[in-house]
């Protein structure tokens, strides 16, 4: 083989699997994968010229591939090249198990996915084993066909293990072909030419195939386009069943004080609803959200994600920051839109992305574990309008997004299966009339099933429910007329951006034609009549007659109409005066009075916080006993990450405190070995002082902006010193982790 077919043989091989490796372009979130799918293929390549000429060069070559998989896999795909450039064994153990769990964690993952972890395995497989294979067959044999057939397997298996639709597909398998069938065609005319000639008639036949395959693809390409992916063949993550069903329970607040604050939001434009969960999926008893959304085509799943999301829609970006103040407990994170990005305050024994899955098909996020009570976090999101206007028109409902266990309400909708008004009509007449002949109650159960939505309900002369079983069945009524509806829990923050938990409630969304989801305001089929506990159920005209009626009006050009912007849902105790509407104005103003007060106390009370840690730190440093230099500067590190809001246990070892804090562990030894010992250390005092000042200050620098300034006038260190001061069991620390017999000298000793 001349050097100019064994460099034409090599370009081929890495260009062709640089195209294949390119369909996952749109999956990850920049273009590193194709460096750790192709430079190890490169190593490959030489290896394959080193090894062509030698006896029995296939076994030394398939040798080498193998013992340098690992090692490669280790240095390019996980990024720990270990001491000297050589991976552990650890790591290379890593990757051999992380290899079967590569592919599922990066389909389960919604792009675009960040090229770091695990899942980086999958490009350098493709890669590794593209090149590796039809490197050999290419420079090792003068088969023409041979190498290209680990080209076209390496296509096939990037293809499902990317996004639904991914950009250029059909360029990019038009480019694909067109180059193999040059590419073969070149190796199959080298092959019959005797050496040192070249063959006759070899551009003509080469040019004849690539204009063939051109044509034969544009034509494909244009008679029959690929406009539906749903018939495509995607691999599917890991089911989320059992995670899913355990966040059911958390779709509300727990009941409690209903002015207790959950979480404050900034940025949320004024009338924009947060969402907590979408329930999608009615199970014939409630609704619940759904582990796979109905209408997806099993491929709207709660999915891991990275720091960035590709939103479904372009619309307006909005930047929101969620604080949770406390009194939150739930699977959710509230959002805003489709979401683009999330970047949370990741301190340890917090929230962390890896943790969060989220569902682009409902735009909602649960927290594996829960949502931490302290977490903090930014997001940003895209947002359409919310509202539906005239001239909007519906989306057909798949067969599952009909709710097939909803089907005993059909016989209660035959009054509003009009086939003379549009599906999205037939809802709005639905939703008028629960709103005009239902009455609503908020005392007992929620309950959802055929009996309490049909038979009591829709089926009753005298209707009366909940807010969420005016969803429920406003929800479920609209699936079984054609247009997809689910339920989704949320609120609208109030004053400051504090949600409270009686702001939290539910609402219905319906899809449109465009595939967005729009919300149809409560106000638009809550029943409008409150009922009291002594108050007797009201009675209504039965659907038919009130259907009529109402298109009967239409038709003299009254319009089916909505309901006007004043006709809002009742609330509980909304017509009857309340405590606070009686207050006496002069007492609001004493109460007003003394929270002024009380506020300029505790302020003052703040600002000498900080002079009071001063005063502290410098008596702690004049102390005269020799060993309480090292035990009050090792206190002050304590103190430190105390005010910043990660404080460690005190009951603990020195050296399991700093494991804990990430760092300071020499000094965390250095503390224990002049406590422990039995006379005055070489170790300069002044210095392991000064040492810990800079441990100090690296643990504030690795805090957010914020959360430095607050530790500056948190008393939360000054009060633990007093605490331990009049606790007994303060005089000494038992060691914890260490699990040593021994006691080591009380922090403050």
């Amino acid at each position: 083989m001349t050097r100019r077919g064994t460099a034409l043989d090599v370009s081929a091989v890495l260009l062709l699997v640089a195209i294949a490796l390119s369909v996952l372009d749109d999956t990850f979130a920049d273009r590193s994968y194709l460096v750790v799918g192709l430079v190890p293929g490169v190593g490959l390549v030489v290896l394959a010229l080193m090894t062509r000429h030698l006896d029995e060069g296939v076994w030394w070559y398939a040798l080498g591939a193998v013992v340098a998989f690992a090692p490669l896999a280790a240095i390019f795909a996980l990024g720990r090249p270990g001491p000297y450039v050589v991976p552990t064994l650890d790591t290379m153990a890593e990757v051999m198990g992380d290899l079967t769990r590569a592919p599922s964690v990066l389909v389960s993952t919604a792009p675009p996915v960040d090229t770091a972890g695990q899942v980086m395995l999958v490009p350098f497989v493709l890669g590794y084993f593209g090149v590796g294979f039809a490197a050999w067959l290419a420079l090792g044999t003068r088969s023409p066909v041979a190498p290209a057939v680990p080209l076209v397997l390496t296509m096939a298996g990037a293809i499902p293990l990317g996004v639904l639709v991914p950009a250029y597909l059909v360029p990019r398998g038009i480019l694909f072909a067109l180059l193999l069938v040059v590419w073969v065609s070149a190796r199959g005319t080298r092959r019959e030419s005797a050496p040192g000639t070249a063959a006759r008639g070899a551009a003509g036949r080469t040019a004849a195939a690539v204009v063939i395959v051109g044509l034969v693809s544009s034509a494909t390409s244009v008679a029959m386009p690929d406009r539906d992916e749903s018939d495509r063949v995607l691999l599917r993550g890991d089911g989320n069943s059992d995670l899913v069903a355990g966040a059911a329970g958390s779709v509300l607040p727990e009941q409690g004080a209903a002015r207790r604050p959950l979480f404050r939001v900034t940025g949320v434009p004024e009338g924009r609803r947060l969402r907590l969960a979408v329930l999608d999926s009615y199970d014939g008893f409630l609704w619940a959200p759904a582990d796979v959304t109905p209408g997806s085509d099993g491929y709207g799943t709660f999915k891991r994600i990275g720091q960035e999301v590709t939103a479904p829609y372009v619309g307006t970006s909005v930047e929101v920051r969620v604080e949770m103040l406390g009194g939150y407990t739930g699977d959710w994170l509230p959002l805003l839109g489709a979401l683009t990005s999330l970047d949370l305050e990741e301190f340890d024994g917090r929230t962390q992305l890896d943790d969060v899955r989220y569902n682009l098909a409902t735009s909602s996020a649960l927290v594996v574990g829960g949502v931490d009570p302290r977490d903090d976090y930014t997001f940003t999101a895209e947002l359409l309008p919310d509202d539906l206007a005239r001239g909007d028109e519906a989306a057909v409902a798949a067969a599952d997004q009909r709710q097939p266990a909803g089907e005993f309400l059909d016989d209660h909708l035959a009054p509003f299966e009009r086939a003379d008004v549009a599906p999205l009509g037939r809802v709005l007449l639905l939703a008028r009339y629960l709103r005009t002949r239902g009455a609503t109650r908020f005392s007992g159960e929620s309950l959802q099933g055929p009996d309490d939505l049909g038979t009591n309900m829709l089926g009753s002369r005298t209707m009366t429910g909940t807010p969420f079983q005016y969803a429920a069945l406003m929800a479920l009524g609209a699936s079984r007329l054609g247009v997809p509806g689910r339920v989704v829990t949320g609120a609208v923050p109030g004053p400051r951006g504090v949600v409270r938990a009686q702001d939290v409630g539910v609402w219905v969304e319906l899809q449109l034609a465009d595939g967005t989801w729009r919300t149809l305001e409560p106000r638009r089929y809550v029943g409008a009549e409150l009922v009291r506990e002594e108050q007797d159920d009201p009675g209504g005209d039965d659907p038919g007659r009130f259907v009529a009626d109402l298109l009967d009006r239409a038709d003299d050009g009254g319009g089916l109409g909505t309901p006007d912007s004043d006709e809002r849902p009742p609330r509980r105790g909304q017509d009857e005066p309340t405590e606070e509407d009686e207050t006496d104005p002069a007492a609001a103003a004493d109460v007003l009075r003394a929270v002024l007060v009380l506020g300029v106390v505790v302020l003052a009370l703040l600002l000498l916080v900080a002079p009071a840690k001063l005063v502290r730190r410098r008596w702690r440093r004049r102390a005269s006993s020799w060993t309480a230099i090292y035990v009050n500067g090792w206190q002050e590190v304590l103190d430190t990450a105390r005010d910043r809001g990660t404080p460690v246990p005190e009951s603990w070892s020195r050296v399991a405190q700093a494991g804990l804090l990430g760092a300071g562990t020499e000094l965390a030894r250095r503390a224990d070995a002049a406590v422990f010992a039995p006379g005055r250390p070489d170790d300069d005092a002044d210095d392991y002082w000064q040492a810990c000042q800079e441990l100090r200050a690296e643990l504030l620098a690795a805090a957010s902006r914020r959360r430095r300034w607050w530790s500056r006038v948190n008393p939360a260190s000054l009060v633990a010193g007093w605490a331990r001061r009049r606790s007994p069991a303060s005089v000494r620390e038992v060691r914890h982790e260490d699990g040593g017999a021994r006691r080591q000298y009380a922090t403050r000793a």
